[in-house]
Parts: C-alpha cells; sequence; structure tokens
C-alpha cells in the first residue's frame, strides 16, 4: 500500500501562535503517491480528521502575491476537512493554470516578471481557479472552500474556523518557507498587513479577486478602518528578508509601485530605501487615507534620501519593512510534524 506524505502545522504549534491545524503537501508526493489532488486531500482528511486546512503546493511552478510579487511556488488544490471529511459541492478546489501569452503581459504589468526573471521564466503560473473550476461556487465565495468549521479562504492564504471565529493568515512568503523547510516569522498581523492586503494588482482569475481594482487602488476602501480589517489575526509570513529579496527583483527590472505594482507599505517601503521610482499620482485619494493611517505618508516618500544597497537592504529588512506585531522567527522543521498517510 502506497503512503502519502504530508506536512502538519498543528494548532497550538509555535507557543501557541497558531490557532488552526494546517497542512501543507508537495505536488511530488502526490504524484508519486498515484493519486488525483482530490484523491490526495481525501487520503489525509481520513487519516488526520481533525478540522483542518489542505494546501497542495507544486514547487516548480510560480503564484503572485495580492500586491504584485511572483514567487516561485503555486498552490495547486485546496479543500477544508472537518471529521475527516470534505464537503462534496464546496470542500475542494483546484487552482487553474494561466498559460503564458503576450496579452496577459500586456494587460498585466506586474507580469513582465514571468519573462525578465530568470527564476520565473518557463514555469507554470497558478493564481486562483477559473469560472469553470469553481462552480458551482457563486462570486462571493469564488476562491474558498468550506467544511463544517473550516474555510479555506483566498486560495488558501487565509484559514478560518467559522464557529470559534479564529483565524490565521498565510502570506505567500510564509508558505514558501513552509515548503522549503526554512524560516517562518510568525505574530499578529498589525495594521500595515491590514492595509496591505487590499492594495491588489489587475488579475484574470487572481488569488483573491478576478479583474478587478489595480495597482494604485484599494480593495478595502475603509478609510482609516482599512487598518482594522485583519490587523488582529495571526499570521504566519516568511522572514522580512525573503519579502525583501523577491520585492527588489520585480523593483530592478522596472515595475513602478502604484503603476505596475500593488501600493502596499512593504512595496512602497522598499522602493524608498532602493530609491526608485513611486507612481506617486496613480495613487488614488482612498489608498493614500489608508497608507497614511499606518504612517504611510507621500511627503516622506518624496522627501530626498541615499539609495541603500541591495544588501544593505537585506541586512535591515527588519527595520524597512513594516508590519507584524511580536513577531518571532522559528525554524519551520521545529513547529510542525511529517505524517504519511495510507492510501
Amino acid at each position: 500500500m502506497n503512503k502519502l506524505k504530508y506536512k502538519l502545522i498543528p494548532q497550538g504549534a509555535a507557543e501557541g501562535r497558531n490557532p488552526i491545524h494546517l497542512i501543507f503537501v508537495d505536488k511530488k508526493d502526490v504524484v508519486a503517491a498515484g493519486l488525483t489532488y482530490r484523491q490526495a486531500c481525501e487520503v489525509i482528511a481520513k487519516d488526520f480528521k481533525e478540522p483542518s486546512a489542505i494546501n497542495i503546493i507544486d514547487m516548480d511552478a510560480v503564484t503572485v502575491s495580492s500586491d504584485g510579487i511572483m514567487v516561485d511556488y503555486g498552490i495547486v488544490a485546496f479543500a477544508s476537512v472537518d471529521y475527516g471529511m470534505i464537503n462534496k459541492d464546496f470542500g475542494y478546489l483546484e487552482v487553474s493554470e494561466q498559460p503564458y501569452s503576450t496579452k496577459l503581459l500586456a494587460e498585466e504589468p506586474h507580469m513582465k516578471q514571468w519573462d525578465n526573471i530568470d527564476a520565473y521564466k518557463g514555469k507554470r503560473l497558478y493564481r486562483g481557479p477559473n469560472f469553470e473550476d469553481r462552480w458551482p461556487r457563486v462570486p462571493h465565495n469564488e476562491t474558498q472552500t468550506i467544511t463544517g468549521r473550516i474555510a479555506n479562504n483566498n486560495t488558501g492564504s487565509e484559514v478560518m474556523n467559522v464557529v470559534d471565529m479564529t483565524e490565521v493568515l498565510i502570506p505567500a512568503y510564509g508558505a514558501l518557507e513552509i515548503m522549503k523547510d526554512g524560516e517562518v516569522l510568525i505574530g499578529v498581523a498589525g495594521p500595515e498587513i491590514s492595509v496591505g492586503i487590499g492594495m491588489v494588482v489587475f488579475e484574470t482569475y487572481g488569488r483573491i479577486f478576478h479583474r478587478s481594482y489595480g495597482a494604485g487602488l484599494t480593495a478595502h476602501n475603509s478609510g482609516k478602518y482599512a487598518k482594522t480589517v485583519k490587523s488582529d489575526y495571526p499570521a504566519i509570513a516568511g522572514p522580512k528578508r525573503t519579502l525583501a529579496e523577491y520585492t527588489m527583483r520585480a523593483l530592478e527590472i522596472g515595475l513602478v509601485p502604484g503603476k505596475d505594482l500593488g501600493c502596499s507599505p512593504a512595496v512602497l517601503s522598499i522602493a524608498k530605501a532602493m530609491g526608485k521610482p513611486i507612481a506617486f499620482d496613480n495613487i488614488e485619494e482612498r489608498a493614500w487615507i489608508e497608507l497614511e493611517s499606518v504612517g504611510i505618508r507621500r511627503a516622506d516618500l518624496e522627501a530626498p534620501s541615499t539609495p541603500m544597497t541591495r544588501e544593505e537592504i537585506l541586512a535591515k529588512a527588519d527595520e524597512i519593512v513594516p508590519g507584524l506585531t511580536d513577531g518571532k522567527l522559528f525554524k519551520v522543521a521545529d513547529i510542525s510534524e511529517i505524517r504519511y498517510a495510507e492510501c
């Protein structure tokens, strides 16, 4: 009998900072076990049984953060589990592969990273499910799975227990580090991440939205309250030097925050540190209100300063990149368990 390998970050891990069971599966292990993605999720559900979220990840693919930064992995399927079951209609979703095209690159300028950064060239792109793959979902829950108590939302990046109202965010760089057995920074998201989540880019079948909003706009549109939307949720993020590295790659090929990239506090802060252009006039007033509520002010960004080197930014990333309260670094190996489900 075959066995399927999976990685569990249990509820209560990381000194009690993780509130919900989280399961991560490498696509290669699914293939090795001779299973479909759906079968793999069912096998894990029967093995683990506890309320949990499952993400199946292709480490040879690419995806995009909500503010438009490409990252070299891709969630290819995700699911919600409760009592060892997955809801037949709404508990599982596959993520649609987005084919390469010059039309996509023209419509979505942040995707120039796909062409211009060697680490991403030729790799499959996964962001969110298309209309056909997400059926029978309707727009208000189109990138979410739910079974019993567990909702796995925004294509595997936000997990909720809808009964006890606990929640955990898994930003892109956190998932990347989990899969690479690196380090994760776990703390309370804080107001800067709360604001940043709403500074999205225009995408076809994105992780959260389909062809909505765009660089320089805010999806939250909540004024000074945007900083409270996700601020008190725990987040399993990557180290800030990881976020800085991936963001600098995008800025180094000439992409501009507010025009090509989302105007999140993190992207704007790194662009300022590098001395890179920012499309100030393309950032709408409603977005500036949200940014200024967390101390990201246009006057400060426009003020003259000496650009820092790439090495300086990586070394001082914890000071430069805003967000995450009471964050603590953990080695993934110290907070996770490797398990095997019979299949």
